[in-house]
């Protein structure tokens, strides 16, 4: 068993892949062996600030299910919505966040209706010949979402070497490490930042006629 991690926009467009690990492997030790995190601690990433129900945020989040980790850069359902009528914008929440965790498994579904060889041959295929075989499928599915995309105008980020021995000014120094690596595993930014985002989803969306099915 060979596994790959990918995160995927609303469009499907694939624009982190971690591929490699070998063997039964459950979510939290993929999370824990992915450099997506690891990254971030060593400022080797895209830059992210944005304001949101009036608190500025400095990284960017991904949404993920109940088995992952309260992380500040996690967000997760509500386990248990309030019954009362203020529950409802916690409801609306998590069905809002359960949708777009779908377009995951859409990107998965979409490439694997493309490129038909990784459902059979593609396990003959060497470790190494997998791994290459299966980026070269991500970059040509990402090619044809950009080509597809209506709206033309959106902007993808070069592919850049952010190392911080090449470009310093973009990294974090080392001594910082341990502090990122907190900031990331705070569960009170974890907790803010999710109220944060269903406060602003519901008064933008929800408030005046959101539905929960």
């Amino acid at each position: 068993m060979v596994i790959l991690e990918a995160a995927s926009s609303y469009d499907c467009w694939i624009w982190n892949a971690f591929f490699g690990l070998q063997r039964s492997q459950n979510d939290i030790n993929v999370l824990h062996k992915s450099p997506l995190f690891e990254n971030l601690k060593y400022g080797i990433c895209s830059q992210v600030n944005f304001t949101i129900n009036g608190n500025r945020y400095t990284h960017g989040y991904f949404l993920a299910d109940g088995i992952y980790p309260k992380w500040s850069t996690l967000v997760q359902c509500y386990r248990h919505p309030l019954a009362s009528e203020m529950g409802r914008s916690y409801s609306y929440f998590n069905s809002k966040q359960m949708e777009l965790r779908k377009d995951v498994e859409r990107a998965f579904g979409i490439m694997k209706r493309k490129f038909a060889i990784i459902y059979g041959p593609y396990r003959g295929l060497s470790t190494r010949e997998m791994h290459k075989t299966m980026l070269t499928y991500i970059i040509m599915h990402n090619m044809v979402i950009q080509e597809t995309r209506r709206n033309k105008n959106l902007t993808n980020h070069q592919d850049e070497d952010l190392r911080p021995e090449i470009l310093p000014a973009r990294g974090v120094p080392a001594r910082n490490y341990a502090q990122m690596t907190s900031h990331i595993e705070n569960i009170t930014l974890y907790n803010k930042l999710r109220e944060d985002l269903r406060a602003n989803l519901w008064y933008e969306f929800g408030r005046d006629g959101g539905r929960v099915e």
